[in-house]
């Protein structure tokens, strides 16, 4: 089975996960006068591989805007609290590549049954971590990609994260997963995604900087795809 959103993520010459929210809890509003389906085709014109949306109530967003990211043809992150086989149903009816799994919320056993029957549907399961306590004897199928949040979802991501928190987190996540892993969240310079690729990540996903900086999201995303093309490039 090929999985889309994997598969984009593993070739991109630019790892980068563009993301949507409508509201983060730290900044406020981020689409102002923009629409969803408006963003995500200036993510795809940027040059973006994949995409991801939050579609969870307290960043304002629905079920829909995973239908009208998946209009621009990328294979789509559904970010949301995932907890049942109904969800990941309805994540892939919606049009979703892939669906968030998230270790502070579920069980260890769910998050491996889950992530099995996600993978039965096509959908990369992506399986976020955030402290050492959720990566320790964390082994994942080979096809989920394993991020690591820089932020704390338990204070709502009202928190700065940053970068270190990957950093840190690095050796002991790739020890349990041989697979893709991504560096999540609170990245908000270029330079921060580059450490994360030379931390030795698959990859980042950046949403916030993305749409409340001075310029346009194309421009925005461009210049955080270059430094990750950079980067990947130099490494290679």
């Amino acid at each position: 089975m090929t999985l889309a959103f994997h598969a984009a993520l593993a070739g991109a010459r630019a790892p980068l996960i563009a993301e949507i929210k409508p509201n983060s809890p730290k900044v406020g509003p981020l689409l102002a006068a923009r629409t969803v389906a408006g963003v995500a085709r200036d993510y795809a014109d940027a040059g973006a591989p994949c995409l991801s949306v939050t579609t969870g109530a307290w960043h304002g967003g629905n079920l829909g805007m995973v239908a009208e990211m998946a209009a621009t043809g990328l294979p789509v992150l559904r970010k949301d609290f995932i907890t049942s086989q109904r969800h990941l149903d309805a994540s892939a009816e919606a049009g979703a590549s892939a669906v968030l799994l998230t270790c502070a919320l579920l069980r260890r056993a769910d998050i491996l049954r889950l992530a099995d029957a996600a993978l039965s549907l096509g959908l990369t399961p992506f399986v976020e971590a955030a402290t050492p306590a959720e990566l320790d004897g964390l082994r994942l199928p080979q096809d989920a990609i394993l991020a690591v949040n820089n932020r704390d979802i338990r204070s709502k991501e009202t928190d700065d994260g940053g970068i270190e928190q990957s950093e840190a987190l690095y050796a002991q996540a790739r020890a349990g997963h041989a697979g893709l892993l991504v560096s999540a969240s609170g990245l908000t310079t270029t330079k921060a995604v580059s450490r994360a690729i030379d931390c030795g990540y698959n990859g980042v996903l950046v949403g916030t900087a993305l749409l409340s900086g001075p310029d346009t999201a194309i421009t925005t995303t461009q210049a955080y795809l270059r430094a990750a093309a950079l980067k990947m490039a130099a490494n290679a």
